[in-house]
């Protein structure tokens, strides 16, 4: 509660031409249900030119002693009004909201209440984004006040629209680097949770309302190339100072590498020309140099990998090279081309094959594989041989050239058990207009034999690279089988499981069951 004059929480709002959105952001700081007593508000013009500082003005009329408000000349990023917010705020707490954004009512109440009674130095309200605006939400997954940098997502949220104890800024010295014109507000939260004694998440309510501009103005969506990678290498040289293994690094930059350095590192460098590209990798080099490994960059996606691995090899040419070819193709792996040469498959970036970029080489050609995995569809065949028969198809008519041999297994489902010694099966290869159709025959004498239960089918095509398994996603023609094996009848079922495995139940049918089947039927036929 406020003591001797001190409100409970500060609000600081830095202000640059946001009308009309700015009205709606300090309606909700009056109406906070924490009372205008225990709050203080102050907003920093930074230079508006568009009717900002005269709505600010109205609302220090309308509320005296709750609003301070502060102009100054634009400063060119959020850092300076916020550093100057922070330097006015007399509050317990601070909490810094987007001026074009807005809060739910109880949201500032909740937030103070959580930190009093749980002796948290940051609280995370959860967000919500409005008009389209993304916001991260797998940190909001339930309410804690245990939480770290390390044991859940918060390296995703490093936003500063949090609540913090005063004290701990100040003890640390804490403010915004004015030298960044954009993520000026990660280091800041970021050393924040780092010194914090305890962080509490609050997804228990919709606290913050983040909204997405009609004029995409947020600053958010604001900065060139050089600005994002200047705040990006601030905020992973501030990680290097605050971690000590590679291991507790890797899930705090494996952020920053997959979304601002990959974002740098994108096709924005198509258009910002090959002397800005020299510039970027060249800044960009000494961080993926200390910070992007090899066991990182293994676990990013297929495009991120092979961009940070040209840029920190330097290779510029190389780089846009294959944005330009991902821009032609399209971004969605699977509408690459691949390229077919001495047994491999290669997705079809222009340097692929070039020795100087071996490294590069083996991840599009073992990705290659994994994208082209082949799906098709199983159908039990009847007869006196009775056999499961598979076909799959690839639009890479060059497929067959990769394959060398092929593997089958059966696992028996409930228990793990191995099944019979499956006879390699003989897989034919078609080649049309449309690619290559994959045909397989499996003879199932050798599995009959075995108890009757839940078998799945591993199918494999060796390649190159390694196996490559062929997915049965659908079963077509009989699903449903009756086979007789000596004395014994047998039904076999073959589904298919949401892994992309197919089953094989076998089960034994009753003489009794088949003949009180008939005897149903004889009768329904008798009342006819």
């Amino acid at each position: 509660m406020t003591t001797a004059g001190v409100p409970d929480v500060t609000v600081v709002v830095a202000v640059y031409n946001t009308m009309p959105y700015l009205t709606e952001c300090l309606n909700s700081l009056v109406e906070q249900s924490i009372g205008l007593d225990r709050l203080q508000v102050v907003a920093v013009d930074d230079g508006s030119t568009d009717g900002s500082a005269k709505e600010l003005a109205r609302f220090a009329t309308l509320h005296p002693g709750v609003f301070t408000v502060i102009t100054q000349a634009n400063s060119g990023g959020p850092a300076a009004p916020s550093n100057r917010g922070l330097e006015a705020a007399t509050g317990r707490y601070v909490f810094f909201v987007g001026s074009d954004d807005y809060l739910g009512r109880e949201a500032l109440e909740r937030m103070v209440g959580a930190a009093d009674e749980h002796g948290t130095d940051v609280v995370v309200g959860k967000m919500v984004g409005v008009n389209g605006r993304w916001v991260p939400q797998a940190v909001f997954e339930r309410t804690r006040h245990d939480a770290t940098l390390r044991n859940c997502p918060l390296p995703w949220a490093l936003s500063n629209t949090k609540l913090f104890r005063r004290s701990l800024v100040e003890e640390h010295g804490l403010r915004y680097p004015e030298d960044l014109p954009i993520l000026s507000d990660q280091p800041f939260t970021l050393e924040a949770c780092f010194r914090a004694a305890g962080i509490s998440i609050l997804a228990d309510y919709d606290y913050y309302y983040a909204v997405r501009r009609g004029d995409e103005g947020n600053v958010t969506y604001r900065g060139n190339l050089e600005d994002r990678l200047a705040g990006t290498e601030r905020i992973m040289r501030l990680t290097e100072r605050f971690t000590h293994t590679t291991d507790e690094r890797y899930g705090l930059n494996r952020r920053h590498l997959t979304t601002e350095m990959s974002h740098v590192l994108g096709a924005g460098l198509l258009t910002a020309g090959p002397e800005a590209a020299e510039r970027i990798v060249t800044r960009a080099r000494p961080l993926l140099a200390d910070f992007a490994t090899d066991a990182l960059l293994g676990r990013l996606p297929l495009q991120d990998r092979v961009h940070l691995m040209l840029a920190k090899a330097g290779a510029v040419d190389a780089l846009l090279e294959a944005l330009r070819f991902e821009a032609e193709h399209g971004a969605d792996l699977d509408a690459l081309p691949l390229r077919f040469a001495e047994g491999r498959a290669h997705i079809a970036y222009p340097f692929v094959g070039d020795p100087d970029f071996a490294d590069v080489t083996a991840q599009a050609d073992r990705t290659a594989h994994v994208l082209r995995s082949l799906g098709g569809s199983a159908g039990l065949v009847p007869g006196a041989a009775p056999a499961l028969q598979i076909t799959a198809s690839s639009p890479y008519a060059g497929y067959q050239d990769l394959v060398t041999g092929s593997s089958l297994e059966w696992v028996r489902v409930s228990k793990g058990e191995g099944g019979p010694a499956a006879s390699t099966p003989a897989v034919r290869f078609t080649a049309d207009g449309d690619g290559v159709r994959l045909a397989a025959r499996l003879p199932l004498d050798g599995l009959l034999r075995y108890a009757p239960g839940k078998w799945s089918l591993r199918l494999q095509l060796a390649t190159a690279t390694g196996p490559q398994r062929v997915a049965v996603t659908a079963v077509s023609g009989t699903a449903t089988l009756r086979v007789r094996r000596g004395a014994r009848l047998l039904r076999l079922t073959a589904t298919v499981q949401p892994d992309g495995l197919l089953t094989l139940v076998i089960s034994p049918i009753r003489l009794s069951r088949i003949i009180a089947q008939r005897l149903r039927r004889l009768r329904a036929i008798g009342r006819k």
